[in-house]
Parts: structure tokens; C-alpha cells; sequence
């Protein structure tokens, strides 16, 4: 298995925009907080959980459509010797993949991905910008203006929770509390 620092290697690589270098760390940070919340305690399983959330979308750049998103990135991470678990896991993230979301990795990393980017656009538009200052309300109630981050798919978001089996209210607090302590890094 690489190591995290050829994850983030491979990541800048592939992700010349700090945006979405940002959104993977921020993927990453809540796969961490989903690992534990799954119950996992070894530190390397919990380690490969935040990999697939930083890497989930490290050929989105090159690569921004159905035909080529994660078609080209699997033959990176294989090729780059990433294990078929983690590939397997990144390419879940996507429902035209039509991989079956069958572990708590694969449910975690669809849960995360489009929320954690909503959270972000919801936070940058609070007065202070900041995630601590962001109610998981104000979330929630964000997702039913459709103007608002039209490009945030609302399935998956709801989709996400059902998949982990949190209400949807629940599972945005979390997300948020698991960013704030690398507000700093992610930009909010």
C-alpha cells in the first residue's frame, strides 16, 4: 500500500487547482472521522480510509467527465500499486461506475464526497466564512434551494446518509465537526 505521502504526491500530480487539492483533504479528514465512527482503531485501516477520500477525485481534473473520471484514474491506482480495496472504494464514489456500495468504505466515501463540498460552499457564504460558525440547520435548509450549488448532485447527498445510516441532520453535524479542526488548512 503507498503511504499517505504518495497519495498527496499523486493527488498534486494530477490537481494543478487548489480547490479541489482543498476538497480532497477535506474528503479525507471526514473518511478519517467515519473510519472511527465505523468502529475501526488500527491506525493503518483508518489511514487507508482517509487515502481513498483524498485521492476520491485526483483525476477529476484531467479527466472531468462520465467517459474518462475514474475510467483513467483505476488504471493510475493500479498501476501505481494502490490495492484493489481502495480502488474499488474510490471508484464507488460515482453512481455510473455502478459499483455496489457493500462496505462501510464504499458507503462512507459516497457520503462524504458531495456533502463535504456543499459544506464548504454553505460555509462561504456565512458573513465570517468559517465552518464554526456554519449550523448544520443552515445545511439542511441550503439543500432545498436547488440555485444554491447547482452542481452539487442533492442524490447523493441524501443518498449519502441513508447509505450510512445517520438522518440527514445528524450526519451534516458530524461532518462539520469533523472538518472544524482543519478549518485552517481547507480554507474555511
Amino acid at each position: 500500500m503507498p503511504t499517505r505521502a504518495d497519495a498527496e504526491a499523486l493527488l498534486h500530480e494530477f490537481t494543478q487547482g487548489d480547490a479541489l487539492r482543498k476538497h480532497g483533504r477535506a474528503v479525507e479528514e471526514a473518511m478519517r472521522a467515519y473510519a472511527r465512527w465505523f468502529g475501526v482503531t488500527d491506525r493503518d485501516e483508518i489511514e487507508r480510509w482517509g487515502i481513498v477520500g483524498l485521492l476520491h477525485d485526483f483525476d477529476y481534473e484531467r479527466n472531468p467527465t462520465e467517459d474518462t473520471h475514474l475510467h483513467v484514474g483505476q488504471r493510475v491506482l493500479r498501476e501505481r500499486g494502490y490495492p484493489e480495496e481502495v480502488v474499488e472504494a474510490i471508484c464507488s464514489h460515482a453512481d455510473y461506475m455502478k459499483i455496489p456500495r457493500d462496505t462501510p468504505l464504499k458507503k462512507a466515501i459516497y457520503a462524504c464526497d458531495e456533502l463535504v463540498g456543499f459544506i464548504g460552499a454553505c460555509a462561504k457564504v456565512r458573513p465570517s466564512k468559517r465552518i464554526a460558525d456554519l449550523p448544520a440547520e443552515s445545511v439542511v435548509k441550503k439543500l432545498k434551494d436547488k440555485a444554491f450549488a447547482r452542481s452539487v448532485d442533492r442524490s447523493y447527498v441524501y443518498g449519502g446518509a441513508e447509505a450510512v445510516g445517520r438522518p440527514l441532520l445528524e450526519h451534516v453535524t458530524f461532518l462539520i465537526d469533523a472538518l472544524k479542526p482543519i478549518a485552517g488548512e481547507i480554507g474555511l
